[in-house]
């Protein structure tokens, strides 16, 4: 494979991006053998865009091995800061499987029940019993729904003086404070 080779502003971009990286690939007293290509070849395509530590001091030897790395990998050399070799190579798509990703299914609408639709059905029953229909009477907890309570008699909400929330709340915005 040969270089890839990237314009100035492309490279400056992923300099940019590269330089809060860690080191991913560091090369051992063996230099660059085989497995080491692998290993840089499985991150390049694991991430795009990596970092390898060199630990030689000749810096002939160093531009050497990245010139080989990118060469024989395909990748584009970003920068070389001291010790530290930043490669790019684009990373490939993934093929699409025959496996469908399965979907969760939405409850058929009978069996979905909101709080819109229960907060409906209990106004428009606090209606029918406020205006004395018979047949709200008649339904399993109309008798219990009379003006300011919920219809299944639940406990209002206690506030840490005693007070219900919602007295609380409106003697507020009736500008009393009880401070």
């Amino acid at each position: 494979m040969s270089q890839l080779v990237l314009d100035r502003n492309a490279r400056l971009l992923l300099q940019a991006k590269a330089h809060h990286l860690d080191p991913v690939v560091l090369l051992g007293g063996n230099g660059l053998t085989e497995a080491v290509i692998k290993e840089v070849d499985r991150a390049l395509t694991a991430h795009g865009l990596i970092k390898v530590k060199v630990p030689s001091d000749d810096r002939e030897e160093r531009t050497a091995i990245f010139e080989e790395l990118a060469d024989k990998l395909g990748a584009a050399k970003i920068t070389q800061i001291g010790k530290l070799l930043v490669l790019f190579r684009p990373i490939p798509e993934k093929e699409e499987t025959q496996e469908t990703p399965k979907v969760k299914k939405a409850a058929p609408a009978a069996a979905r029940k909101t709080g819109a639709k229960a907060r409906n059905n209990r106004k428009r029953l606090t209606e029918m019993i406020q205006n004395k229909n018979k047949e709200a009477k008649s339904l399993p907890w109309g008798k219990t729904v009379k003006k300011g309570k919920t219809p299944k008699g639940q406990v209002k909400a206690v506030g840490a003086k005693g007070k219900t929330l919602g007295s609380r709340l409106a003697s507020k915005n009736k500008g009393i404070s009880e401070e």
